[in-house]
Parts: C-alpha cells; structure tokens; sequence
C-alpha cells in the first residue's frame, strides 16, 4: 500500500523534480563501544502506555440533586453512624469500586472488601465537583497514595488526597 503510494506521488511529480533523500542517520547505535557498528542503520523508537481508571459516583444526599427530604422510615432501617479510624496512607487502584460525594471537602471511596475509605480533598477543593465520579491516572505500583496522586474529576478539576480515614459503622444509640 505505501509503495504504491509512493509510485504514484512519483508519476505525479516533475521530470525535474529530485529523488527521496537518504534515511536520516540513526539516533542511537545499538552496538557496544569497541566492536564494529552494524551495517543496517537503527532508529530509537519511544512507546508510552498510559493506563487511566474510571471510578463511578454512587448517589449520595449531596449530590442527589433530584431527591426529596429522607423519610424516617429510612432512618430506621439505616441506624448507624460512621466514625474515623486510622487507615493506611495508600489504596491499591483495583480494589476502588465507586465512590460517594458526602461532605464538602471529602469523597467516600467503597472497596471490593466492602470497606468505606474518606478520602480528605486538598484545600481548595470540593467534593460536589466529583458529582459524577473521578479518574486517576494508573502509577508504577498500582496504588493511591495520600499526598502523592491526583484524582481528576469529570468537570476538569484535580485534586490531591490529603488523608485516609476508614469509615467503620456503628450503632447509633437511640435516645
């Protein structure tokens, strides 16, 4: 296909018209210091792989926009409150299922374990722009780290993690 391509840019050009110039000389040479280098030239190709990783948003009350007042019905079934524990300073990428929007400067992440991770937003950003989810750019080790990645929402904001809090449910004590 690319000869023939050529051909024919050949056909179409002047008679006077001068030929192709060589290949250019090759980047790097690929033979060791002191032996002869090889006859056919070598070029330097670059391949870059990029892996982003969609997680999506679950509905939450901040970011439910269609949604009435909860009932108290619901508040029966649910009877728990969430309170911080200390977690580790990274999440492996894979184990992230979605995400919940709940308070103004922190995004809830839920694990494949079922776990409940707050991630604690930079100063400056708001959880509400990460209504609809968030993406992140695939690292070395395959891990979210506090302090060292970003998380991109789909409205065009960045943020870095500050802190991760595990969220551990319990009982809320009727009065």
């Amino acid at each position: 296909m690319l000869t023939s391509a050529t051909l024919l840019m050949l056909a179409a050009a002047p008679a006077d018209a001068e030929m192709p110039a060589a290949p250019p000389e090759p980047l790097v040479s690929l033979a060791a210091p002191g032996l002869e280098p090889p006859t056919a030239p070598y070029w330097q190709v670059v391949i870059e792989q990029q892996l982003i990783i969609r997680v999506p948003a679950q509905r939450s009350s901040l970011n439910n926009f269609a949604a009435g007042p909860t009932t108290a019905l619901r508040s029966r079934e649910l009877p728990l409150v969430w309170k911080e524990k200390k977690a580790p300073k990274c999440v492996a990428m894979r184990n992230i299922l979605g995400m919940q929007a709940v308070q103004r400067d922190s995004i809830d992440l839920i694990t494949r374990q079922k776990q409940r991770l707050r991630a604690q937003l930079n100063r400056g950003c708001r959880a509400l722009d990460f209504y609809a989810g968030f993406y992140m750019q695939g690292s070395k080790d395959g891990r979210l780290c506090e302090g060292r990645d970003q998380i991109h929402a789909r409205t065009g904001a960045k943020c870095e993690v500050d802190k991760f809090r595990l969220m551990v449910p319990v009982p809320r004590d009727e009065d």
